[in-house]
């Protein structure tokens, strides 16, 4: 790629291009099996014998492409798409909330309601009861609340057992065959194992990627992204063991971080006028994105091992 190429239009249009490259993380096959068994579930109750278990808990470290694999999956579902009601009008089945940093149960009500655009002020017990209303009218029977952990964050211990009991009680809505997909960081187990909700529930864990377990795979990121996306080349420095060893640790082996890493350090290398890939780009990024020393670049520094990527921060 010429310098004339790296400032043109082309590669905005290539940046656009490369970030809406889907790489399967590993977790994309449970995913759809767990919906697939939704989808059925809700169809045993129409007949009138259901399982309990209509809540999938997704839990990973942030980054680990948790929201990225459900959107894909929830899209993906043919059994999820809108359908034409009694009316005639083309309505959607499930619903996606994102939850903001204060979500106690009134806020989680509010918000849902929100996205259906309906007014959502009032007294919690009658939105509450205009939220489970509004599910069975307009035939949604999947919901999706993502970054849970916002409902367990700095709550009192009276909050947090109405948050459970809010969920207890949509997933044993008895009028309709609710289920949920509830999604966040690792504390939102805590929500998960109170008994009632245990029974009424499966987990789907996102682990972070280690090495040399996941070198393949590490480096099919790199392949999908760098070669086949951008069209560039990858220097031998970062096609080791040690490299992927590295990057790993440099983004806690979080499966969306490493994307978005590869992705910026390829985009930053073409825009420099240059098509090989090499270690001292993701050095330079890194450097940029945490401003860290020379000491303490976890791509460039020879004790890696021993530094916490944190600590440039901290210091």
């Amino acid at each position: 790629m010429t310098n004339a190429r790296a400032n043109s239009a082309e590669l905005r249009s290539l940046r656009v291009s490369v970030r809406k490259i889907y790489i399967d993380n590993g977790k994309d096959k449970q995913l759809d099996d767990h919906l697939a068994a939704m989808v059925k579930n809700k169809e045993d109750f129409e007949e009138g014998a259901a399982s309990p278990r209509r809540g999938l808990f997704v839990i990973g470290k942030s980054g680990t492409g948790k929201s990225t694999s459900i959107r894909r999956a929830l899209a993906a579902n043919p059994d999820l798409q809108p359908h034409v009601n009694k009316y005639g009008e083309i309505v959607p089945q499930y619903l996606s909330v994102k939850l903001p940093k204060k979500s106690a149960t009134i806020d989680l009500v509010s918000n849902v309601l929100k996205a259906m655009g309906l007014p959502y002020d009032g007294k919690e017990k009658g939105m509450t009861e205009e939220m489970m209303n509004q599910f069975k009218q307009r035939g949604i029977w999947l919901l999706h609340l993502d970054e849970l952990q916002h409902t367990v964050r700095s709550n009192t211990a009276k909050a947090f057992e109405a948050i459970q009991d809010l969920l207890k009680e949509m997933l044993d809505y008895e009028e309709w065959p609710l289920h949920m997909i509830l999604s966040g960081v690792p504390r939102i187990k805590k929500i998960q194992v109170e008994e009632q909700i245990d029974r009424r529930s499966e987990v789907l864990n996102f682990h972070p990627l280690e090495v040399p377990a996941n070198n393949a795979r590490i480096r099919e990121l790199l392949t999908k992204i760098t070669v086949e996306g951008c069209g560039m080349n990858l220097d031998p420095d970062v096609e080791t063991g040690e490299f992927y060893e590295r990057l790993c640790k440099a983004t806690n082996g979080a499966w969306g971080t490493m994307i978005e890493m590869i992705q910026r350090v390829s985009f930053g290398t073409l825009e420099r006028g240059r098509t090989t890939l090499k270690k001292k780009d993701f050095g330079r990024e890194y450097e940029r994105t945490s401003g860290c020393t020379l000491s303490e670049n976890i791509f460039m520094a020879p004790n890696f091992r021993d530094l916490d990527p944190a600590a440039g921060l901290e210091d």
